[in-house]
């Protein structure tokens, strides 16, 4: 996915993720294949090699496959390593490869070299690679959970660490840099006391990492203090009080270990700087010797590296401990957690159990409640049907009664037919009379109305004429008034002309309203027309209803009956439908009471499967411990056994020697008894030879006979002694057989440990594989059990759905007999009418056709002249309206008109005013000016004739001069005509 490679996919996201691999070592080792190794395949392979010859394929892979997000990131979705199954076989497959070793060496130059092969011979005593102890997918596994724990919370504190199995290899990276150096110390022996300094500052540095590794292993210790005191007690009772007991022994063990190692790394650190002062020293004092003190250097450089690599093998011990510590304290807090969800998921299951139960009874319930009402419903439907047979018995019956009435009514309406023809001529003759009557008034109302509208006309060119007349009697009386003052005269014609005007706009209006009521009385008329027109179709359809024959309704009636036995055949299917509905939802009551039945079953099984696991895990755990106990103390005895087999080995060497020595004693003794009886013998016979020996031979004889007898008693003595030797002997070969065998009973016993042991790791491999299977197959439980529900949810819509459906086909179908008893009732009771109508109808008809016809002639008459009128009365409206628009016009501009010459005659008389104060103010000035204007002026204003010139040209010079308005000598112009034209 996205050219990613797999160096990629190790090195950028699993191995900076993972902690397994960091536990073993493997950074190293990845930041010597990113420094040597070029190409990306390369890599990858150098890095799967590494994995095969260390037995960490499957660990590293699988903890790989356990992080879905990163998977996901980099494969696609139809990927195998996406699915768990496939993944699961994939990394069984690779846990079978660590029972194999591989003969390649993970170190060098050489780990792109080839695919790894068979062990086709074997490594020496020096290969790091059989000093390797593969670990046992249990540990595997446990380490796994504890490093995905440890790894969210401890993400950024992870350090590099390096197994003491891989030390030597890490040495041999070294090799070449320690060559630079002695090769760069061999060339720059000048710089030699430089490099000291830097060794010592670097010591210096050693000696404060030292002392900060004391507090780290102090900070350990107050950790594992902690966390041993926050372990709870009952948890620890349970399961792991023995081990851990066992841990913190070990735990206090290695600490101790760890602290010696410590301080004899120190005391190697003081040493080795003793040693430096010593070199300096010598440095000193023998300068010449460069090359002696170069190497004394390197030798100084190599036991640093050595005690370096001690103090960071140390330093990683105490971090391996601390995560061990780590690790089995979340080892127990992930199963306290464990056995708290799998309680809760226990109650949640019990929960869900009950609720469903709950559910399922209460479906029963509705079920039931609901099967009960379809029952009912289904007894009422029944009756309902018996109610509707009966009925329609009834309605045959009264189909029955009801034909032998229709011929009753045949023979009547021929009869009264007949009587009515008659009657009926002489109704319509009356009704004509009426309609003419009512023309003729209609005629003369439309006659009056067009007189109204004449009259009207002429009233129209009689306000024309006063109102031309008030025209010119306006302009006369302005005239008048112009010269003598008094408009009283025009204000009496202006109101005369005024109300002249609202009389011509009323009869306007009353011409208007008559209009509107001709056009009434038209759409009254067209009213009536179109009500006789519905009336005789509702007479011909009368007509030709009762004309229909009664075999008609017969065959209606029959149809309608069978539409409602079709209607009771579809209720029957609907009822059998429902009665299997009915079986149905019994028979999925019953399955779903199956399925609680089984899902209870279900969790019994998985909670007594989950018990016996729990159990079987306890007694594995207790026959652990107790195969553990018992294999200590089996080989406490076989060492006992071993001391007691020495001893008796030793007392049976010395018993040997015992018995070879009294049985040479007695050889000796016999030897001497032998010589005793040849000695007796021989002073017996010199007692037979020789007399005067005689009184010493008793004295011989006696003694030698005690002598002999002490003899017989040291020899029996002595045979008794060796026999019970030689008892003791073969006790001590049987004894020694004995330990030999209970040894080699002994060695059996711990191969059977040995192999129960391994026996046991299998089991609980198997029993967390299991334990993975269970969960992934309760979590497809789970969603079987959530798809179930969610059937069932849809299941409980759908019976729900179906149940409102056949209520409302129920509540349709008693509606829909409702409706056919009402519309057999109406047919009845139309049946009834149209019997009792079928003689009036027969009797309107003549009437009503003669009727129509002299009708259509009169309204098309009528209609013409209303048409006439109408256009006619519309044009008189539309000349009218106009007329009295000219009128409203006229009377407007004859009171502006008043209102300007008001204004003028006004205006004009204080221009009279002002003209005259100023003629008279010009008089004095000029008379005082000029005493000869006077004369002059006199004559030319007391000349009779040139006294209204005159009088123009002041009025004129005055505006000319004062004014400069055009407007007011427009007007000044008219009021001077108007006094010329006045006299």
């Amino acid at each position: 996915k996205k050219k990613k490679n797999v160096w990629g996919v190790l090195n950028c996201r699993y191995i900076n993720k993972t902690e397994i691999v960091c536990i073993d070592g493997c950074i190293k080792k990845c930041m010597f294949l990113s420094a040597q190794l070029k190409t990306s395949l390369g890599k990858g392979r150098a890095f799967i090699r590494y994995s095969l010859v260390h037995q960490r394929l499957a660990d590293t892979l699988q903890q790989c496959f356990i992080n879905q997000k990163v998977t996901s990131d980099w494969y696609y979705a139809r990927s195998p390593f996406l699915k768990s199954y496939i993944t699961a076989e994939i990394i069984n497959d690779l846990y079978e490869l660590n029972q194999i070793q591989f003969d390649v060496a993970p170190r060098g130059y050489d780990l792109d070299a080839d695919w790894p092969s068979f062990a086709r011979r074997t490594l020496g005593a020096a290969s790091h690679s059989l000093l390797w102890k593969p670990p046992s997918r249990c540990s595997s596994i446990n380490s796994l959970v504890g490093s995905n724990s440890h790894s969210q919370v401890h993400e950024c504190l992870q350090v590099p660490d390096l197994s003491p199995s891989l030390l030597g290899e890490l040495g041999d990276f070294g090799e070449h840099p320690s060559c630079c150096i002695a090769e760069n110390l061999r060339v720059e022996l000048d710089q030699s006391e430089l490099r000291q300094q830097q060794l010592l500052v670097h010591v210096q540095e050693l000696s404060e990492e030292a002392a900060e590794l004391k507090g780290v292993v102090r900070d350990l210790q107050g950790q594992i203090s902690a966390q041993t005191s926050s372990i709870s007690a009952p948890v620890l009772a349970r399961r792991t009080s023995e081990t851990g007991d066992e841990d913190r022994v070990n735990l206090y063990q290695s600490q101790k270990g760890l602290q010696e190692r410590l301080k004899a790394a120190e005391s190697k650190n003081m040493e080795l700087l003793a040693k430096l002062d010593e070199a300096l020293n010598e440095k000193g004092q023998q300068t010449a010797s460069y090359c002696d003190s170069a190497w004394k250097i390197q030798e100084l450089l190599e036991k640093l590296k050595t005690a370096e690599e001690e103090r960071v093998e140390a330093k990683r011990e105490a971090e391996d401990r601390a995560r061990l510590s780590e690790h089995l304290s979340q080892d127990l807090k992930l199963r306290e957690e464990e056995l708290k969800n799998s309680e809760a998921k226990l109650d949640e299951v019990k929960v869900r159990a009950h609720a469903e139960r709950e559910e399922a009874l209460a479906r029963l319930e509705e079920l039931q409640s609901a099967v009960g009402r379809i029952q009912g419903a289904l007894t009422l439907k029944e009756k309902e049907t018996g109610n509707l047979r009966a009925q329609l018995q009834d309605v045959q019956a009264s189909l029955e009664c009801r034909e032998r009435q229709a011929e009753e009514l045949r023979r009547r309406l021929q009869e009264e037919v007949e009587q009515r023809c008659g009657l009926s001529c002489e109704e319509l003759e009356g009704q004509m009379l009426e309609l003419r009557k009512t023309l003729r008034s209609r005629e003369k109302d439309l006659t009056a109305r067009s007189e109204k509208i004449k009259h009207l006309e002429e009233q129209l060119e009689k306000l024309n004429a006063e109102r031309a007349s008030l025209s010119f009697q306006s302009d006369d009386g302005n005239s008048v008034y112009c010269e003598t003052g008094n408009h009283e005269d025009y204000k009496n014609q202006c109101n005369h002309l005024m109300e002249m005007n609202k009389e011509l706009l009323q009869a306007a209006k009353r011409n208007e309203a008559s209009v509107t009521e001709l056009k009434e009385t038209r759409v009254a008329l067209l009213d009536q027309l179109a009500a006789l027109r519905a009336s005789e179709k509702q007479l011909k359809g009368r007509v030709e209803a009762a004309t229909v024959s009664v075999e008609d309704r017969e065959k209606k009636l029959l149809d309608e009956n069978l539409q409602l036995e079709e209607t009771l055949q579809k209720m029957l299917l609907r009822n059998e439908e429902l009665d299997a509905q009915v079986k149905k939802l019994q028979q999925e009551n019953v399955d779903l009471l199956d399925t609680q039945s089984s899902m209870k079953r279900r969790l019994a099984t998985a909670q007594q499967e989950l018990e016996l696991l729990n159990t079987r895990a306890d007694m594995l755990a207790n026959n652990l411990t107790g195969s553990q106990r018992g294999q200590a103390e089996l080989l406490e005895k076989l060492h006992e056994a071993e001391a007691s087999l020495r001893a008796q080995a030793v007392n049976c060497a010395l018993l040997q020697a015992r018995v070879d020595e009294l049985e040479s004693g007695a050889v000796h003794r016999e030897k001497g008894a032998a010589e005793c009886n040849e000695k007796t013998q021989k002073l017996q016979d010199e007692r037979q030879t020789s007399s005067p020996d005689a009184k010493e031979a008793p004295i011989r004889l006696v003694i030698a006979e005690a002598q002999l007898e002490l003899n017989q008693r040291e020899v029996t003595r002595l045979r008794e002694e060796v026999v019970e030797l030689r008892a003791q002997l073969l006790a001590g070969n049987e004894e020694k057989t004995r330990a030999q065998a209970l040894q080699e009973v002994t060695a059996a016993s711990r191969e059977d440990l040995r192999v129960l042991s391994d026996q046991l790791k299998a089991q609980v491999e198997e029993l967390n594989r299991r334990h993975v299977d269970e969960i992934l197959r309760s979590r497809e439980r789970e969603e079987a059990l959530l798809r179930e529900r969610d059937g069932e949810a849809q299941a409980r819509v759908g019976l729900a759905a179906e149940v409102t459906a056949t209520r409302e086909e129920l509540d349709r179908l008693k509606l829909r007999c409702e409706a056919l008893r009402v519309e057999n009732s109406d047919s009845q009771e139309a049946l009834h009418r149209a019997n009792t109508e079928t003689a009036e109808l027969g009797v309107h008809v003549c009437m009503l056709t003669a009727q129509n016809e002299e009708a259509r002639l009169r309204w098309e008459g009528l209609s013409a002249r209303l048409q006439e009128q109408q256009e006619a009365a519309a044009q008189e409206a539309e000349r009218l309206n106009t007329c009295a628009e000219q009128l409203r016009q006229e009377n407007q501009q004859l009171r502006s008109q008043l209102r300007e010459d008001e204004d003028l005659l006004l205006l004009g008389q204080k221009q009279q005013r002002e003209l005259k104060i100023l003629g008279c103010n010009n008089n004095e000035q000029r008379t005082q000016t000029d005493p000869s204007f006077s004369p002059n002026l006199k004559p030319t204003i007391s000349s009779g004739g040139d006294k209204k010139q005159a009088f123009k040209t002041v009025i004129l010079g005055t505006v000319k001069g004062c004014w400069k308005c055009s407007f007011l000598q427009c007007i000044l112009q008219h009021l001077i005509t108007l006094s010329d034209s006045s006299g």
